[in-house]
């Protein structure tokens, strides 16, 4: 039998780390893996109150009717924040990623981390803000307009009102630079590189369900081309926050209890939390530093739904390309086990095995999805899977699998990683690093061939969503960002006379830059929050208090709509669905560096993948007295290698050089 060839430059994974539910680390995770525990459970009433929030009534406003997730414990968070030497200001999102990256990073030989310091980056999968933020700030975002809100109504006792409503939200206060670490995410990824003393590229990475995933794909891109040593990758989330249980209610897509993937008696998923780290090397440097490997990373592959679905409806279609592209040089007869997205709703069930039987022939593979023990991690979903198939590669369960993390935003990332054979043999690969400039690397230069950029603050958003055929209904639930970016996106090609239908779509790809947290975002979320002037003004009469909680429709109604409305992916996921491109889509957010980190990231996609990114970058800046990012403008840059742009007669506006961006 014919062995494998791994080449020196191939990536591999020589650290591994994890908090997740009922789990502290990979070996009780493992342990609950062959145990088959589901961690699914009520949410305590100290997380949020399920008589505020709660209803089961399944059309009761803004009110959800699941009230079960796999969470961490907060005795597992004190602990850890003990035992890692951190005080009351670090949240519970920073604390999971520390001990993680402590974990994936303790894995490694002696030296590889001190002879990699200074080329380690961090790419992380991240989707949501840590909800302790939103409390925190309600308070304060709040306090202008519930005064003129008092005023106006006939009320009794009004100063009385206000005082309660500041002594109850100030249980919650914490000082400016705590919320300003909570609001830039990035903190998390700061935290890491203070501790370890780490230099590097770094990022949160948001594909929605397929961010850790999507951060794994720029992580191994990163390595492939020398741009680092060294890559702590994975997914991290810590919201479990009630918006996001009423988010998953509009759409129906909540089960009342545990989930059961693939089950006759799915009624949903279940929402979960947790971190998994992962530390990737190339492997001709994890055999030198005789590093343990716990799989190979041999391809991923991407693909966006474009046109052929809604912003949160699955598309076979579009997984299928995902697959298709994974396995472009890869014999999918050898895979022996698919982790499948699984989530437990019908609708995406049946969607994700109409795609597998097509791909893979019928074939009988043995399949499953974390999600039936830890429930859907979302940000860090794909990580949860991935670290299930190393452990069973460990054990000698698997050889190759595929991975699949599909997201909101028309996002689906398919990875294929194999078991390492020590007895294959390892071929040298050329280092494009220390490679002589060919005429073929100058001739693929990359470069900028239309930009354009949109005023927020003066976008027509009725006219935006006549042009792209939004239903006026949904109009209100989406954030001008992501109206700002269809725009600026329809102007640069424009501007640039590239015919959008005459594209080859399949070859575009979305790339967007911003922090997390929305303004859209911040408003649903305290619109939710007034559920807690119950408590905090229980001693108003049932009339009054309504009238107060009523001070919630200053934000838009929540709708199905408001999901995808509402998040950072989705300013690229939008783009790729209104105008049908099907190449990956997703968001990065390096706080105020966003713009130059993803500049980098599209250079390294456009050098191995080809065709054409479109670029879209929000102005930002912090506000650090409303603590908010302010954003006034979204930018667009229509990027392409020379040669695909002299084949496609396209404009050369610029010729774009390295990025130097190193934290």
């Amino acid at each position: 039998m014919k062995k494998n060839l791994y080449y020196n430059n191939d990536v591999c994974i020589v650290g591994i780390g994890c908090v997740l539910p009922e789990a502290n680390n990979p070996r009780e995770f493992r342990d609950n893996l062959l145990a088959g525990k589901c961690s699914t459970k009520k949410i305590p009433e100290e997380r949020w109150k399920s008589r505020l929030y709660f209803s089961a009534d399944k059309k009761e406003e803004d009110k959800t009717y699941s009230n079960v997730a796999a969470f961490v414990e907060d005795e597992q968070i004190d602990k850890l924040r003990k035992n890692l030497n951190l005080d009351s200001k670090n949240n519970r999102l920073q604390i999971m990623a520390l001990e993680a990256a402590r974990q994936s990073l303790a894995c490694l030989g002696a030296k590889t981390l001190e002879r990699a310091r200074k080329k380690t980056s961090i790419f992380l999968g991240c989707m949501e803000l840590d909800e302790a933020l939103l409390m925190q700030n309600f308070f304060q975002h709040n306090k202008k307009s519930l005064e003129r809100y008092i005023a106006g109504g006939n009320l009794k006792n009004k100063d009385k009102i206000l005082a309660k409503l500041k002594e109850y939200f100030d249980k919650h206060e914490v000082g400016a630079e705590v919320k300003i670490s909570s609001l830039l995410t990035t903190s998390v990824i700061n935290l890491i590189k203070k501790k370890f003393n780490l230099q590097g590229e770094s990022a949160l990475i948001d594909a929605a369900c397929a961010s850790s995933l999507a951060a794994l794909d720029v992580s191994v891109k990163s390595l492939k081309d020398y741009e680092a040593d060294l890559v702590i990758t994975g997914g991290i989330e810590s919201n479990l926050g009630p918006d996001t249980f009423v988010l998953f209610s509009k759409v129906g897509a909540l089960s009342e209890g545990s989930c059961h993937p693939f089950d006759k008696k799915a009624d949903g998923l279940s929402q979960g939390e947790g971190v998994v780290v992962f530390v990737l090397q190339r492997l001709e440097d994890a055999l030198r530093g005789k590093n343990k490997i716990y799989g190979l990373i041999k391809s991923i592959g991407s693909s966006s739904d474009g046109k052929s679905s809604s912003l949160f409806s699955p598309a076979a279609e579009g997984q299928t390309l995902a697959y298709e592209r994974a396995y472009k040089n890869l014999d999918k007869n050898k895979v022996d086990y698919i982790e499948c997205h699984g989530t437990g709703t019908k609708v995406g069930d049946a969607t994700e095995l109409e795609s597998l039987n097509k791909f893979f022939g019928g074939r009988k593979i043995p399949m499953d999805s974390v999600k039936a023990l830890v429930g859907h991690t979302k940000g860090a979903a794909g990580a949860s899977g991935m670290l299930k198939c190393l452990l069973n590669m460990q054990n000698k369960k698997i050889k190759r699998c595929g991975i699949s993390s599909f997201g909101f935003g028309n996002i689906n990332y398919h990875a294929v990683l194999d078991e390492f054979d020590t007895s294959c043999p390892v071929i040298k690969k050329e280092n494009p690093s220390t490679s002589l400039r060919t005429s073929k690397k100058i001739k693929d230069s990359i470069i900028v061939v239309g930009r354009s950029s949109v005023d927020l603050d003066k976008i027509d958003a009725a006219l935006i969503a006549s042009k792209c055929k939004i239903p006026p209904q949904s109009l209100p639930q989406i954030d001008k960002v992501q109206l700002g970016a269809l725009l600026a996106a329809a102007e640069a090609f424009e501007k640039s006379n590239i015919e959008i239908d005459l594209l080859d779509k399949e070859k575009v790809s979305v790339i967007s830059a911003s922090c997390l947290g929305l303004d859209s975002a911040i408003g649903f979320v305290e619109r939710i929050r007034h559920f807690e002037f119950c408590d905090a003004l229980n001693f108003l009469d049932r009339d009054s208090l309504d009238f107060m909680i009523r001070h919630k429709n200053k934000f838009p109604e929540v709708t199905e709509d408001t999901g995808t409305g509402t998040l950072n992916n989705v300013i690229a996921g939008r783009v790729s669905n209104v105008f049908d491109f099907k190449g990956k889509n997703f968001n990065v957010d390096a706080d105020f560096n966003s713009p130059a980190a993803s500049l980098n990231i599209a250079l390294r996609d456009l050098k191995e993948e080809g065709g054409l990114i479109v670029l879209l970058s929000c102005d930002e800046r912090l506000n650090r007295k409303e603590i908010i990012i302010e954003r006034k403008k979204i930018s667009c840059r229509l990027l392409s290698t020379l040669s695909f742009a002299k084949e496609k007669n396209y404009p050369i506006k610029k010729i774009i050089k390295k990025v130097d961006y190193h934290e």
